[in-house]
């Protein structure tokens, strides 16, 4: 979400405060348990054992010092370039992302495409015998009314040495249509088990919709298919760990749901329980979420120039 939706998220916030008021004067008679400590997690329906991961404090690792990330709206941490990670901006932006270090210096400028993306809100990534790629979700459609999305694949390039530099790619494309009717969409997610891409709905209250795209075909044209609804308003970003185990999905606010997978269980079944929560950083305008490469944390990013880096581990 960029600039020009700042004042319809302010709009949607107030009227989020104003009906969690009438919902707390409608139950006071029955008092909700206080929430536990930032470390520990806040349910434990989403773990597939009865246990939800719990994760430290959020804390800032390093401000991007790149200007030109100026709207981070996705997040990756790659395994190819060890405490690399790659963001990008949303709508209004050109198709590049950038390789920052763990302490925020930009290592590399990827341009992926000759033509202006529509509005790129997520990005993935993918780490495997058959090499690691970058996904970018040019999903976002605040007005609902695109006929067509794209993802685009780019093979992750292995960078070397410490002044920053600019790389030209040529991405791989997907062209992506809903089985149901046009969303708005901010969180793009890749699934290492199943190879598929999935994206999540972003509504303003209620169910966000799960629905899986399918592996990556480049030059095709799939129409996805609902495979989940979950409690995930406002959804802004998200993510799967490498192995497969946990999926995340986040918003504004200063926790992200959780659902740990068992071995062998399929993602719907997964998501059809009700999340775990974790905390995350507050950030002004929190849209980015990803896993570390070995699943021992994950990391956040929000909007705005000189945007901390902020990272959390699991205990």
């Amino acid at each position: 979400m960029g600039r020009s939706d700042l004042l319809l998220l302010a709009v949607t916030m107030e009227m989020r405060r104003f009906f969690f008021a009438l919902a707390f004067v409608a139950c006071s008679s029955a008092e909700q348990p206080s929430s536990p400590a930032p470390s520990a997690a806040t349910s434990t329906d989403g773990g597939a054992t009865g246990a939800c991961p719990r994760a430290g404090a959020p804390a800032p690792i390093a401000p991007i010092a790149a200007g030109e990330v100026d709207e981070a709206s996705g997040i990756a941490a790659s395994a190819l370039n060890e405490g690399a990670y790659w963001v990008h901006n949303d709508s209004g932006d050109a198709a590049r992302a950038f390789a920052v270090s763990s302490t925020g210096a930009l290592l590399a400028t990827l341009t992926f495409d000759a033509a202006e993306p529509a509005d790129i809100e997520d990005m993935a990534i993918e780490d495997g015998p058959g090499g690691s790629f970058l996904y970018f979700g040019d999903i976002g459609d605040n007005a609902v009314a695109r006929p067509a999305l794209t993802i685009h694949r780019v093979a992750e390039p292995r960078l070397s040495g410490t002044a920053p530099v600019t790389l030209d790619a040529t991405s791989e494309k997907m062209t992506v249509t809903y089985g149901d009717a046009p969303h708005d969409a901010e969180t793009l997610l890749f699934d290492p088990i199943t190879k598929d891409l999935l994206i999540v709905t972003k509504v303003l209250f209620g169910r966000a919709h799960v629905h899986r795209v399918g592996p990556f075909v480049a030059g095709t044209t799939a129409t996805t298919t609902r495979i989940a609804s979950i409690p995930a308003a406002l959804a802004t970003g998200g993510a799967i760990s490498r192995d497969g185990r946990l999926v995340a999905v986040r918003g504004y606010g200063t926790t992200a749901s959780l659902w740990v997978r068992a071995p062998g269980e399929d993602l719907a079944t997964a998501l059809a329980r009700p999340p775990c929560s974790v905390p995350v950083a507050t950030e002004a305008q929190g849209e980015a979420f990803a896993f570390l490469p070995d699943g021992g944390g994950y990391v956040t990013v929000s909007e705005g120039a000189g945007a901390a880096l902020n990272l959390a581990r699991f205990e």
